[in-house]
């Protein structure tokens, strides 16, 4: 998944970019999405540093605030991961120190008229998507939510469960939760060696374990959820 953020402290506007992006994605059948628009800039890097997933941010460089999009940019870049960088601004003879920050803005869109933002947007969205598709090293699996196909990456998954609904299973990443038609045993056999069934109703990544606790008979995952631990799963996990 491609998580985008958008940093803007004019209200209009960053509602106007982001029901945009949330509408192109969905349009384009992406799997992205708008995780965060924020006027805080401290209040994106508070989220993003949970987030494994690629990321593309959209940042206006002034935010009237402590930290400027250029900051915002520079710490997001210190955070060492993939992250694609696009500035939104009307300040055009800013885009020089982007380049002595050493950012490596993907792009640097000029606030002028709404159908040139939204063609920008768009093809920063296509290029930063394809890019994350590139990169990808984990196997895909994929699962069809409604009628939508999505594809993830197995070391993206936290674990599986059952639910109250017969044939319904819900999976969690460290981001979102998301609930298909299927059954677990057909599931598991989907998935690789890091996945072992740990109780009659949940598979988990054992990548993804925090800590094992003995005495409840949990495990606490990356998600910081628990998940139940039986018998036979106890034998799996110390094998």
């Amino acid at each position: 998944m491609l998580n985008i953020y958008i940093c803007e402290d004019n209200e209009k506007q960053r509602e106007y970019v982001s029901t945009f992006i949330s509408d192109y994605c969905l349009f384009q059948d992406l799997d992205a999405s708008v995780v965060l628009a924020s006027a805080d800039p401290k209040e994106v890097l508070d989220h993003y540093k949970n987030v494994q997933d690629p990321s593309l941010f959209f940042l206006d460089i002034d935010l009237g605030a402590e930290i400027n999009g250029i900051e915002l940019a520079s710490r997001v870049r210190k955070q060492g991961k993939k992250a694609a960088i696009v500035f939104l601004t009307t300040h055009s003879e800013l885009a020089l120190l982007t380049m002595q920050y050493k950012i490596e803005a993907l792009d640097f869109i000029i606030k002028d008229s709404p159908e040139n933002i939204k063609q920008k947007v768009a093809e920063c969205i296509s290029t930063a998507y394809e890019r994350q598709k590139e990169n990808t090293t984990d196997k895909i699996i994929k699962i069809t939510v409604a009628d939508k196909i999505i594809p993830l990456e197995m070391g993206e998954i936290v674990y599986v469960e059952t639910t109250q609904i017969r044939h319904k299973l819900r999976l969690h990443t460290e981001t979102r939760t998301l609930e298909f038609n299927g059954e677990l045993k057909a599931m598991q056999q989907q998935l690789d060696e890091r996945f072992i069934r740990l109780h009659k109703s949940f598979i988990i990544n054992k990548d993804k374990i925090i800590s094992i606790n003995k005495k409840d008979n949990t495990v606490t995952m990356a998600n910081h959820n628990d998940c139940p631990i039986s018998r036979s799963g106890k034998k799996l996990l110390e094998a």
